[in-house]
């Protein structure tokens, strides 16, 4: 897709360094760096009022692109006499993308707008520090009037058409350094620098669907991995463990590891994070992007097959997909006590599961009596997936918690939950491997466990931000923590939900070396909030929170994140009155149209006219607010939404639905999606539950990517 680049023919201009700045949009000619040959004169008809003009038999002038790396076009905007045949060169980076003759034979042979034209580059991938540069030749009584340079995001290339981001100019985020290698596309490539994580980044200005290359070198001495990330969310995730070619950066060693069907949206946030291994140093070269069809608009689907996991009972189950949404159920032989994850631990691309416990350490010590340092023990244990749905124990560790135990709130602990409630896993600190927080209310404090690379953890101990919370401790009506990167740094961030007692949620902010700062909370309602949903719901690329209030005040409810975690504006919620037993939610973009949707099927009320039935609902934003409103509703499905992900591998996002009995009847079905948000319920055979609310999730058992 990109022009075709030549050697110029106007030569013999001097070294020169251009100190105007170009960005995307337009600007006006006379704001380049003139060189050579070139004059700034006025003209009603120019469209800042001036233009560049001739003033020798050569001309030249030129800036330094300093937009974001990208796929452009260049618009060139100039006046065309007929009492000439002017000559032009655009150069970037001193070879030419275009060579024109400016030889109109209609409009005027002066300056008048029947003599405006413009000459478009389309397809060039521009990078920051890119020299752009216009050489001309003026001809007889036309002397090379240049109005304008526009640089706009190319469209969508068409299908099977490519582009390439070479890796040294992506943003790096963390570890990485450019490094010269003849081997590589441009001369250069990412290296890792040692000590954490390396991480580099690019944003997406063309919507649609492609095959995404990452171009590497996967050298003999060492086994590096990487992980590829959109908003968030791995898509890809392998190790450089190449036996054949070279130990060294060379033809031999490169390589590339190609994922399909990426379903990508304007401003989505492609992510690079890896680590060196040995005498490999993590050599990216670059990004390779070709377009490919029928790829939904919306958020990145979750890829692979999707399966089920749940809990029936006492034992942990997994129901296998075939690919289509039937589903095999197998009993995984794992009892269901204590927090229990499902999470990649190994990297290899399936989930395993990771099991927290509090060893039983009743009866306590007597409250009334003063134990200033009592010894927990904290149990984990990892179940390492076989690709096909069995489990096996491939690590254990026990990580000891010290706290006091004397007086209140020691003597109302009766449960372990009490004392380390186990929030989310992920990689909090960027170092690669699973790590997990929790919250004790005995002790009043945040626990953070590091995963120290083998699956053993270490403890450590964060302060609450007491000041902020209601009467300043934790609730003995639960504190759970969700992680979110909220800033958009590429580090996960804390969402503390604090019950009970006019409780609220704490956004805490990661700085990356082990300290967490307070900048935002929400909430507020009689007893907290339940389901909470980090996602970009006005669309301004950050995270917002879609969150249901309970109790006084009820309902569902919205923070609108500022891009720092803290609050922009008072968000919209849901409905106008108080609204209870409003149950599961899934947020994605269920119709394809780049924009996220919710989904419902438990609500119903009376005092709010609410019937029962699946809703749709829609956050549109107007003159800069964002509101949600039910889009559709289908009273035939009617039961608890609890889990959604691509299903049948259609390329559109499904749902799991738990029916309650009417009108469909009691039982687990799939809600296979059209691609417009219409769902069709279809039974998955499997049993139902005895719980309440018998949660099932999504994730990849088997032998293929993570969802």
């Amino acid at each position: 897709m990109p022009t075709t680049q030549s050697t110029p023919s106007l030569v013999g201009f001097p070294e020169v360094s251009f100190s105007a700045s170009l960005f995307a949009g337009l600007t006006e000619a006379e704001n380049l760096s003139i060189d050579s040959g070139f004059a700034v004169v006025s003209n009603p008809h120019a469209s800042g009022g001036r233009y560049l003009q001739a003033t020798a038999a050569t001309s030249r002038a030129g800036g330094v692109f300093e937009g974001p790396v990208g796929l452009y076009d260049i618009n060139l905007s100039y006046f065309d006499e007929t009492d000439g045949v002017s000559h032009m060169e655009v150069l970037v980076n001193g070879a030419v993308v275009v060579a024109f003759d400016w030889d109109a034979t209609g409009g005027d042979a002066i300056v008048t707008k029947a003599s405006a034209a413009v000459t478009s580059i389309a397809g060039l991938v521009l990078a920051p520090g890119d020299v752009i540069e216009l050489r001309g030749m003026a001809d007889g009584g036309e002397p090379l009037r240049t109005d304008a340079i526009e640089i706009l995001a190319s469209a969508t290339p068409a299908v099977g058409e490519s582009f390439v981001i070479e890796a040294e100019d992506l943003q790096i985020l963390s570890g990485f350094s450019i490094a010269s290698n003849g081997a590589a596309s441009g001369d250069q490539t990412l290296q890792h620098v040692g000590g954490g994580t390396a991480r580099a980044s690019y944003t997406v200005q063309q919507a649609g669907s492609f095959d995404l290359a990452i171009g590497y070198f996967d050298e003999t001495d060492g086994a590096s991995w990487m992980q590829v990330l959109v908003n968030g969310t791995v898509v890809a995730d392998w190790a450089w463990d190449a036996t054949g070619g070279a130990a060294i950066a060379s033809t031999a060693s490169k390589a590339s590891e190609v994922i399909e069907g990426l379903a990508l949206g304007l401003g989505d946030v492609i992510e690079l994070r890896g680590q060196g291994d040995g005498g490999e140093p993590l050599r990216v070269d670059y990004l390779e992007f070709t377009a490919v069809a029928n790829g939904p608009n919306g958020p990145t689907p979750p890829q692979g097959t999707l399966d089920l996991w749940y809990t029936r009972g006492a034992e942990v189950y997994v129901a296998l997909n075939d690919g289509s949404g039937a589903f095999t159920e197998v009993d995984t032989g794992l009892a269901a006590g204590g927090s229990l994850r499902a999470v990649d631990m190994d990297g290899d691309g399936d989930l395993d599961f990771l099991r927290v416990e509090v060893a039983d350490p009743f009866p306590l010590p007597d409250p009334s009596s003063y134990t200033d340092d009592f010894e927990f023990v904290v149990e984990t244990t990892v179940y390492e997936n076989d690709g096909s749905g069995g489990f096996s124990v491939v690590a254990t560790d026990t990580t000891s918690y010290w706290t006091g135990v004397y007086g209140w709130p020691a003597e109302d602990v009766r449960r372990a939950w009490q004392i380390l409630e186990v929030g989310e896993a992920g990689d909090i600190d960027g170092d690669g491997d699973v790590d997990f927080v929790g919250a004790s209310w005995l002790g009043n404090e945040l626990l953070l466990f590091d995963n120290n690379g083998d699956d053993s953890f270490s403890l450590s101990v964060l302060p609450i931000p007491s000041e902020h919370f209601f009467a300043g401790e934790l609730s003995e009506g639960g504190n759970y923590i969700r992680l979110a990167d909220m800033n958009d740094d590429g580090l996960l961030d804390l969402l503390l939900s604090v019950a009970w007692e006019t409780s609220s949620t704490q956004v805490i902010i990661n700085d990356g070396a082990g300290n967490f700062d307070w900048v935002g909370r929400y909430g507020g309602s009689d007893d907290g909030n339940s389901t909470e949903i980090p996602a970009d719901l006005d669309g301004d690329g950050d995270l917002d929170v879609l969150y249901v209030a309970i109790s006084d005040g009820g309902g569902i409810n919205t923070y609108i994140n500022d891009g720092t975690g803290a609050s922009d504006s008072y968000g919209p919620w849901f409905p106008k009155g108080e609204l209870n037993g409003i149950g599961g939610l899934q947020i994605a973009d269920f119709d394809g149209d780049g924009a996220l949707e919710m989904v419902n099927a438990s609500i119903q009320s009376s005092s709010e006219d609410l019937d029962p039935g699946l809703r749709v609902f829609e956050f549109p934003v107007e003159d800069g607010m964002i509101d949600i409103v039910v889009d559709k509703l289908d009273p035939s499905i009617v039961g608890q939404i609890t889990a959604q992900g691509d299903f049948d591998g259609d390329g559109d996002i499904d749902l799991i639905l738990r029916a309650s009995g009417t009108p469909i009847g009691a039982a687990p079905y799939l809600l296979l999606n059209d691609g417009n948000a219409n769902f069709t319920a279809v039974p998955t055979g499997l049993a139902d539950f005895d719980e309440t609310y018998g949660w099932q999730r999504a994730g990849e058992f088997a032998e293929l990517l993570v969802a």
